[in-house]
């Protein structure tokens, strides 16, 4: 690199995520449809979800080594973009749902492979005055993206052979091999994720270290039953911490949001909802939160952070019961045209709790051990989603959808409930306006209704 182009470095680049982003996308929301089109169920969903997520968690950290080792942007770019292209295409060629869970498997090893060395060439190629504004770039591309992938798998599934749509999410992730090799820079001067630990954009990089560290005393050195006993005789004494209720709130809210999720693409499926119709809810449902995000910040800062996130949870968990209902009491179109209502109030209420509950955690994180903090939260998150999926099958399988609904309802209720407890008894919570910092932080990637195939 000259020295021209260190002082003005390539930003182009973050056109490289928009195709990957368009087949992972695609492929996510066609996943448990193709499970079912296999001749799979939601046992079977459920089971796959539960495996991806799991690998999940140690490939983050994998990644997260691998790029502060080998300080080379392009490289991951290039793994994560022919690694997926090449799942995809095989999973076409091998159409079995054995073959589809161990490539899915496979897939959760390499698809975030760059997701850390793209936080850090944000800031590799921006200056540091422009650090957000690159941030909210990158972001926008990988929406964009993402919108144009669900926009293409909505008329392929009506239009072409559902199967093939594997073609286009292979053919469009290689696409972003091309742009890897032609517009990811490889900068002179390269940061490593523990020097971002203590700055905004790098809640990756916190996620990562902090998350083996949870994995490390959690998994490699567990603690004694005595140390258990403890913690719990501590919690009924009251000493337990707001930031421990956060996460526990937090804990329960993603195991809802997994109940629900994992199970929703059978449920309309068996309820005579068509494959374009599951494309078109998802693309009105991403649209809807890409939009929701714009104004949340100034909502939540009319009503509160604390109002806000706790509103949030309590109307997330009517409208999860009210899916309940709907289960039990539509088909067919009516059953689609009444799940995409329900399910844009339900996207909306997750923009406000994950904008209100990221102000609450980054304004009280304090000065010491940020990353372990944030680790232990992202892994109790992951650990949610892993719960969440493995249940739904079962309970989804043998006591029906509107049960498995029903059941989310009550452990968000339960979030609920945490969270208050969390506000109440311990006066945890700053309001949002006293942590505009902070409220940049927020994760625009939204809840995905879908089989998870990305972070």
């Amino acid at each position: 690199m000259s020295n021209a182009d260190s002082t003005k470095p390539k930003r182009s680049w973050v056109l490289s995520v928009l195709p990957i982003n368009a087949g992972a996308q695609a492929f996510s929301t066609m996943a448990p449809l193709y499970i079912l089109h296999l001749g799979g169920g939601v046992l079977d969903i459920g089971l796959i979800a539960t495996l991806y997520n799991f690998i999940l968690i140690p490939a983050s950290i994998f990644w997260g080594s691998m790029t502060d080792r080998l300080a080379r942007r392009r490289f991951f770019f290039v793994v994560a973009s022919t690694g997926t292209a090449v799942i995809f295409l095989t999973m076409y060629l091998l159409p079995s749902i054995a073959a589809f869970a161990a490539l899915y498997g496979l897939l959760a090893l390499v698809i975030g492979a760059n997701s850390t060395a793209s936080s850090l060439l944000v800031m590799e190629t921006s200056e540091k005055k422009n650090w957000i504004a690159a941030y909210g770039r990158l972001a926008l591309y990988a929406n964009i993206g993402a919108t144009l992938g669900l926009a293409v798998g909505f008329v392929w599934s009506a239009t072409l052979p559902f199967n093939a749509l594997l073609l286009f999410a292979a053919g469009s992730t290689a696409f972003s091999v091309v742009l890897a090799f032609l517009l990811v820079p490889e900068p002179q001067l390269t940061l490593e994720s523990s020097q971002l630990a203590f700055h905004p954009l790098g809640y990756a990089s916190r996620v990562y270290h902090g998350m083996a560290s949870a994995v490390q005393h959690l998994v490699l050195t567990p603690p004694s039953p005595k140390e258990v006993i403890q913690a719990l005789r501590a919690t009924r004494a009251g000493a337990m911490t707001g930031k421990a209720l956060l996460f526990i709130s937090t804990f329960f809210f993603t195991i809802a949001s997994s109940l629900m999720n994992t199970a929703y693409t059978p449920f309309l499926s068996e309820g005579g909802v068509t494959d374009s119709q599951v494309f078109a809810l998802s693309l009105i449902n991403v649209t809807t939160q890409t939009l929701a995000y714009r104004g949340v910040g100034s909502l939540i800062k009319r009503f509160g952070g604390v109002k806000a996130g706790s509103y949030s949870i309590i109307i997330r968990a009517a409208f999860y019961m009210l899916m309940a209902f709907a289960a039990l009491a539509f088909r067919g179109f009516g059953l689609f045209v009444v799940a995409t209502i329900l399910f844009v109030v339900i996207g909306v209420m997750y923009a406000i709790w994950n904008a209100s509950t990221s102000v609450m955690l980054f304004s009280n994180l304090g000065q010491s051990r940020q990353g372990n903090l944030l680790g232990g939260y992202a892994a109790l998150s992951n650990l949610g989603t892993v719960v969440g999926a493995f249940l739904t099958g079962y309970i989804s399988y043998y006591e029906g959808y509107a049960t498995n609904f029903a059941i989310a309802a009550t452990v968000m209720i339960v979030s609920f409930f945490v969270l208050e407890s969390c506000l109440r008894r311990w006066g945890y919570v700053k309001r949002l306006s006293e942590s505009s910092q902070a409220s940049r932080q927020v994760d625009t990637k939204g809840d995905q209704l879908s089989l998870p195939s990305s972070a």
